[in-house]
C-alpha cells in the first residue's frame, strides 16, 4: 500500500466523520497530494475510487470478501436506519411489561449441569426445571400475548418491508467500544495471519463510545494495511432512540443488522481465530442451512413454559437425543417413566447443548427473522427472556436467544433450521492453589488445588460435521445389520401370517418381541462417550479468552499471572514466612495449548500491544479505555509506564517458552 493512499484514507475516514479541523486540513492536504501527482491525468478519480472501494469507514461499497471476485454490493444505509427506526417501533409495541422472577423456593434443586454429567441429569427433568422461577398466569399470558403480536408484525409485516438485496457479501463482524476495542486490535490481527487475509472485518462501535476515532484513524490502517479492516459507528446508522434501548448483551443482533455483509462471522472481541477460516462460508451445512451454533459447557435450563409463550409444541411421549447424542437409537436410551427423562431430550424442545455466542456464522438471506426476533428476546432479555432461558446460571444473556428465534420461526412454518457444533467446547488453563491461584508444582496436596480455566476452545466447523456424519454411519450400520441379522435368524419362530385378526395380532406380537428381545440386549452397553470419542480429533478454531481478559492494564496493576505480582503477595498478606515458589512471570495458558495450537495466541497478544501501545510515543491515546484510565489522575504516566515494563517483561518470557515451529 502506498503512502499516499494510506494518508488519503485516514483524511477522508476525518471528513465523514465530520471533524471540522481535518476537514480544513483535508482540504489543504488533497490539494498538495494533487499537486505531488501532477502528471498523471484524471490521477485524483483513480485514487477516490481506490480508497473508497477499501475504506475504514462505512461506506456504500464494500467488497464482498471473496479473494476470486471483485465484485462490489451497494449498501443502501438509509434505508436500513429507516428500516430498523421502523422495526424497534414495533419490538417497543409489542413489548410486555411483566418482569419474571427466579424465587427462593427450596425444592429447585437446578445448577450447571455438563452435557455428559448423566448423574446430574435427573435435575433438569421438566418437575425440577419448573420449580425455580414464579410464574403466575396473568404474567405467561401477558408475555404469549405480546410474543403472538410480535411474531405476527415480524412474519406478515416486517420481512416483506426489508429489500432482498439490502446485505451482500460476506466478512466478519467484532462489536468493539472501550476495553472491547482493545482486545479486538489482537484479534484482527490473529484473523489475518491465521483466518484469511482477504476477508474484510467490520468493527462496531457502540453509541456510548464514539471516542475510538484515534484508533480507527492512526492504529487501524497500520495494524490491518490491506484496508479490509473497517470500523462502523453505529450512531451513523441507528436513530437516537433505538440506541437508547439497546445495550450490553442486547447489542449483537443490532450490530448484525447494522453490518453491510449478508453471510456473517459474529466474533466476541475477546474470541481470536487460531487456524483457517478461508473456507467457513463454503462448508456445506452453512449453505443448507444459513445459520451455525457453538456449544456450551452445559445443559439448557429453560423454562418450560417458555415454549407455551412461543407456542412450540414439545411432545412429552417422544425421546430423540440423549444429552446431545442425536445420533445413537432412542431405543439404547429410552425410558419407560417419561418424568426421569430431561426435558431437552424430548421432540419438539430445542437440542441440547446450551449455546455459547461468542461466534456466530449466519446468512441473512435464510434467516434475517432469526436476528429481528433475537433482537425482540434481547430487548425483553433482563426482565423476561434472559431468566426464563436460563434460570439465573452461567452465562445467562444473549447467548439462547438466536436458537429460541430459529426454532420458534420454524414451528410457524417459517423454516429456520441450524445446526450447532456438536464437539464439546473444551477449556485451557491451570491447575493453581486454590489459595493464591499460582501454578500448583508436582507434589502439592490434592485437596489445596484447583482449576483456573482461562479460555473456551470452540472447534473447527467443518471438521465437525464430517465427525458428526461419520459417527451417525459408525454408531447405527451396525445396528441396522445387525437387527437384520438377528431378524433372520428369528424366521423360524415366526407365527404363519393369514388373512384373519388373529394371526395378524400373533405377526404384531411377534416382531414387537424381537424388537425388544434384541434392543434389551444392547441398551445396557449405551455410554455417551462412545457419541463424544468421535469429535476428540476436530481441530480447535477459536480461542475465547475471557478469564483474564487482554487488558495490560489491569493485569499489570493486580500483577496477575506472575509468582510474585500484588496479587498473590495480597492474598498472603498475614503470612509473615511466605516466599513464593518462583519470580517473574507464567504462562496464563496450559502446557497442553501447544499440543492444540500451533498459534502462540498469548506471545502475538502481547507484542500487538507493545507495538501498538508502547512502541508509539504517548500510544494510549489511540485507545479510549486507556486514555480515561491514564487521564483521571496525575498518576497516569506512572501506571502507563507499570503497564509498558510489564508487557516487556512478559514478552521476554513468552519469547524464552515458545514452542518449535510456532506462529506469532
Amino acid at each position: 500500500m502506498s503512502w499516499v493512499t494510506l494518508y488519503l484514507r485516514r483524511l477522508l475516514y476525518l471528513g465523514r466523520r465530520r471533524n471540522t479541523k481535518a476537514i480544513k486540513f483535508l482540504i489543504v492536504s488533497v490539494l498538495l497530494v494533487t499537486l505531488t501527482l501532477v502528471g498523471v491525468q484524471h490521477v485524483s478519480d483513480h485514487i477516490e475510487v481506490d480508497v473508497l472501494s477499501s475504506s475504514m469507514n462505512y461506506l456504500n461499497y464494500f467488497s464482498n470478501g471473496s479473494s476470486k471476485t471483485t465484485q462490489d454490493h451497494y449498501f443502501d444505509k438509509n434505508k436500513l436506519t429507516e428500516m430498523m427506526k421502523s422495526t424497534m417501533e414495533r419490538v417497543r409495541l409489542h413489548s410486555s411489561s411483566a418482569v419474571v422472577v427466579k424465587n427462593d423456593n427450596k425444592d429447585c434443586q437446578l445448577g450447571d449441569v455438563g452435557i455428559n454429567a448423566i448423574d446430574d441429569f435427573s435435575k433438569i427433568t421438566k418437575q425440577q426445571l419448573l420449580k425455580c422461577i414464579d410464574f403466575p398466569e396473568e404474567t405467561f399470558h401477558q408475555l404469549q400475548n405480546s410474543h403472538d403480536r410480535f411474531l405476527d408484525t415480524l412474519i406478515n409485516e416486517i420481512l416483506n418491508e426489508y429489500p432482498t438485496d439490502l446485505y451482500g457479501g460476506k466478512g466478519i463482524l467484532i462489536v468493539g467500544g472501550g476495553k472491547y476495542t482493545l482486545y479486538a486490535m489482537p484479534a484482527i490481527k490473529a484473523i489475518r495471519i491465521n483466518g484469511d487475509p482477504t476477508i474484510p472485518v467490520e468493527l462496531m462501535i457502540p453509541p456510548e463510545n464514539n471516542g475510538e476515532d484515534a484508533f480507527c484513524e492512526n492504529v487501524l490502517p497500520e495494524l490491518d494495511p490491506s484496508g479490509l479492516t473497517r470500523c462502523i459507528y453505529m450512531d451513523q446508522v441507528f436513530d437516537e432512540q433505538t440506541l437508547k434501548d439497546v445495550s450490553g448483551y442486547q447489542l449483537k443482533a443490532l450490530a448484525l443488522l447494522a453490518s453491510s455483509f449478508e453471510k456473517v462471522l459474529l466474533l466476541d472481541a475477546d474470541n481470536y481465530v487460531v487456524n483457517s477460516i478461508r473456507d467457513i462460508f463454503e462448508v456445506e451445512v452453512f449453505r443448507e442451512l444459513g445459520l451455525i451454533l457453538w456449544p456450551d459447557y452445559w445443559r439448557r435450563l429453560h423454562y418450560p413454559r417458555l415454549y407455551d409463550i412461543a407456542r412450540i409444541s414439545v411432545d412429552e411421549r417422544k425421546r430423540i437425543r440423549y444429552s446431545v447424542d442425536d445420533v445413537s437409537p432412542a431405543e439404547l436410551y429410552d425410558e419407560r417413566d417419561s418424568t426421569n427423562v430431561p426435558f431437552h431430550d424430548f421432540e419438539g424442545a430445542i437440542s441440547d447443548g446450551g449455546t455459547e455466542s461468542g461466534q456466530l456464522l449466519i446468512d441473512k438471506s435464510k434467516h434475517l427473522g432469526t436476528i429481528i426476533l433475537s433482537l425482540y428476546y434481547n430487548y425483553n432479555g433482563p426482565s423476561q427472556y434472559y431468566p426464563l432461558l436460563g434460570q439465573g446460571f452461567a452465562g445467562e444473556g444473549d447467548k439462547d436467544t438466536f436458537a429460541l428465534a430459529a426454532s420458534t420461526l420454524t414451528n410457524r412454518g417459517l423454516v429456520s433450521n441450524y445446526h450447532q457444533v456438536k464437539t464439546p467446547v473444551g477449556t485451557s488453563g491451570r491447575w493453581v492453589n486454590s489459595e493464591d491461584e499460582i501454578p500448583i508444582e508436582k507434589g502439592f496436596p490434592q485437596t489445596k488445588k484447583s482449576y483456573r480455566g482461562v479460555a473456551m476452545l470452540q472447534h473447527d466447523l467443518l471438521g465437525d460435521f464430517e465427525a458428526y456424519i461419520n459417527a451417525s454411519h459408525k454408531i447405527n450400520d451396525p445396528y441396522v445389520s445387525g437387527f437384520k441379522a438377528y431378524h433372520t435368524a428369528m424366521l423360524s419362530e415366526k407365527p404363519l401370517e393369514e388373512n384373519n385378526q388373529k394371526s395378524v395380532e400373533e405377526v404384531t406380537s411377534w416382531k414387537k418381541k424381537i424388537h425388544d428381545d434384541f434392543w434389551k440386549i444392547h441398551k445396557e452397553r449405551y455410554n455417551i462417550e462412545d457419541f463424544l470419542q468421535y469429535f476428540k480429533d476436530v481441530p480447535v478454531l477459536f480461542v475465547h479468552s475471557h478469564l483474564p481478559k487482554y487488558d495490560p492494564l489491569q493485569l499489570a496493576l493486580t500483577g496477575d499471572l506472575k509468582y510474585d505480582g500484588k496479587k498473590v503477595m495480597e492474598k498472603h498478606v498475614n503470612d509473615p514466612y511466605f516466599k513464593p515458589s518462583r519470580h517473574g512471570h507464567y504462562r496464563m495458558y496450559g502446557d497442553d495449548f501447544k499440543e492444540k495450537i500451533n498459534y502462540d495466541l498469548e506471545l502475538a497478544n502481547f507484542i500487538t500491544m507493545r507495538d501498538y501501545i508502547c512502541a508509539v510515543k504517548d500510544g494510549y491515546r489511540n485507545f479510549s479505555y486507556l486514555s480515561k484510565e491514564m487521564n483521571k489522575d496525575d498518576n497516569g504516566q506512572e501506571r502507563y509506564e507499570i503497564m509498558c515494563n510489564y508487557i516487556s517483561e512478559r514478552i521476554d518470557m513468552l519469547l524464552n517458552t515458545t514452542w518449535l515451529g510456532s506462529v506469532y
